[in-house]
């Protein structure tokens, strides 16, 4: 099944709630690691098994009542999603908690956020599909947002391990756009996400036994804004929100939008991350992080115009597109 072209706006609009969902989770979890009373790594399975649950019960509920959307699997399917729940739930994350470990967090996050070059050029060059001038632009934009809000030259330092590590979030994460724009050409939005997240859980549990799980820490607290909050509740919105909401509708949006599109727009997450942040838990925004984030944002603007006019003129071809851009 092919992109849905003539609905790329609606693509944008999809892709942008889920980087809202993932950057407005990211201060919960920042709150709950601070605490010290979950591991990174802990967190990562507590979010990813918990929305596996919530996501294959689901599954469970619509094909006993008989709404099961019609599909038939293959087995090219069942490895594209053990691929993608290693990959795009299990990897990104795993290779991310290690990176920020044994580097600046933000020489890791622009690590990470490398996967918008690899993607673009990925499906340029080794898929065959020219990319038009408002992508490159954006993908241009966003690193640069990406390195200025990032600031990664503020208390550099390099470290083989962390580099390792930063390498392979930036290929979980340039999986994740890549197999998910596949997976849903394929399957059903909520059955990728949900076996996938599934894969992951199976992953975490030979990695970390479940009976080791300290249960006993989701009954504590943790400061955020100002005040204690349960853990659980802190979890429940990393889980809900930034985990379930956010890769549904990710995943959603690569049913009407391109990879190397989606993946520009997800680098609002770390804007977002950084706004929430300084409402909710008082952390300031310099000059440069708030220069990153307007960065950032023209890249964003510049691939969903183009969007709009996909959408709005679908019987333009890319030339005239682009000559309507230039405008």
């Amino acid at each position: 099944m092919a992109r849905l072209e003539p609905h790329a706006g609606r693509g944008v609009s999809l892709a942008i709630v889920s980087a809202l969902s993932f950057g407005a989770a990211g201060p919960f979890s920042k709150a709950v690691l601070t605490s010290g009373e979950l591991s990174p790594l802990r967190l990562a399975q507590f979010r990813i098994t918990m929305a596996a649950a919530v996501m294959l019960g689901v599954v469970v509920v619509r094909h006993l009542s008989g709404t099961r959307p019609a599909y038939r699997w293959t087995a090219a399917d069942v490895w594209l999603v053990i691929a993608y729940g290693s990959l795009g739930f299990v990897a990104v994350q795993i290779c991310y908690f290690i990176a920020i470990d044994r580097l600046p967090v933000g020489v890791a996050l622009l690590f990470e956020y490398m996967s918008v070059v690899l993607v673009a050029v990925y499906a340029a060059v080794l898929q065959h599909r020219p990319q038009p001038r408002a992508v490159w632009v954006g993908v241009t934009l966003a690193v640069a947002g990406v390195v200025v809000l990032t600031q990664p030259w503020s208390g550099f330092r390099l470290n083989a391990w962390g580099s390792v590590a930063g390498a392979g979030a930036a290929l979980g994460c340039a999986a994740y756009f890549l197999i998910g724009e596949r997976g849903t050409a394929r399957l059903p939005v909520l059955e990728l996400t949900a076996y996938g997240a599934g894969v992951g859980a199976i992953v975490l549990a030979f990695v970390l036994p479940v009976w080791t799980f300290p249960f006993s820490a989701l009954g504590h607290s943790a400061r955020f804004a100002g005040q204690g909050t349960p853990i659980w509740i802190l979890l429940s919105v990393v889980v809900f929100v930034g985990t379930v909401l956010a890769y549904l509708l990710g995943m959603s949006a690569l049913a009407y939008l391109p990879s190397p599109s989606a993946t520009v727009i997800a680098t609002l997450e770390i804007l977002v991350g950084a706004v929430v942040a300084w409402g909710v838990l008082g952390e300031h925004m310099t000059a440069a992080e708030i220069g990153g984030g307007v960065i950032i944002l023209t890249g964003v603007v510049v691939v969903a115009e183009r969007a709009r006019l996909r959408t709005e003129l679908p019987e333009l071809d890319d030339v005239q597109v682009r000559d309507l851009t230039r405008m």
